[in-house]
C-alpha cells in the first residue's frame, strides 16, 4: 500500500532542488576544505607534524 500523494510531493520536491545541487555541491566541498585547511593549521601551530 502506498500513499501516492506524499511520495508525488517528495519527488516535486527534490526535483525543485535539482538546479541548486551543483552549487550545494560546491560550497560543502569548499567547506570542507577550509575546515582541513583551519584544523591542519591549528595542529601544526600546536607542534604536530604536517602529514604529507
Amino acid at each position: 500500500m502506498y500513499n501516492w500523494i506524499v511520495q508525488d510531493a517528495i519527488v516535486a520536491f527534490v526535483n525543485s532542488l535539482m538546479p541548486d545541487f551543483p552549487r550545494q555541491e560546491m560550497l560543502y566541498q569548499s567547506g570542507l576544505t577550509d575546515i582541513a585547511t583551519a584544523l591542519s593549521n591549528l595542529l601544526t601551530s600546536l607542534g604536530y607534524p604536517p602529514v604529507s
